[in-house]
């Protein structure tokens, strides 16, 4: 991994941000899910693996291929029922304390295309 990423304090502040996210992950796992996560929230429009791979990826990760990437997401390295529960529980935790006592209405697009 290219180290002036993993010095500069946004990095290192998303890093601790989605560290929840990396309980459970090897560290190499864990590495590799957090770029696979910087790949999709700095590019709009993601189409594909591929596409993350081809145009953010490769120049940040210059060890591992296309193939790695999609190893870590199809292979049951990472759970995604626990990531799912993470997410929720991630989004509640932004909700204010004085919005307890309305409904909260959780809406999941599934899409990777932009609207």
């Amino acid at each position: 991994m290219n180290q002036l990423y993993q010095k500069g304090i946004t990095i290192k502040s998303l890093k601790s941000y989605f560290a929840p996210y990396f309980a459970g992950m090897t560290r190499p796992t864990a590495n590799k899910f957090f770029l696979f996560l910087l790949a999709i929230i700095s590019i709009q429009g993601i189409q594909s693996v591929r596409f993350l791979y081809t145009w953010f990826l490769k120049r940040i990760d210059t060890s591992s291929c296309l193939n790695s990437y999609y190893y870590l997401l199809s292979e049951g390295k990472i759970s995604r029922s626990l990531l799912n529960q993470i997410t929720v529980r991630i989004a509640l935790s932004c909700i204010p304390e004085e919005c307890s006592n309305y409904p909260i209405f959780l809406i999941i697009d599934d899409t990777l295309q932009p609207k």
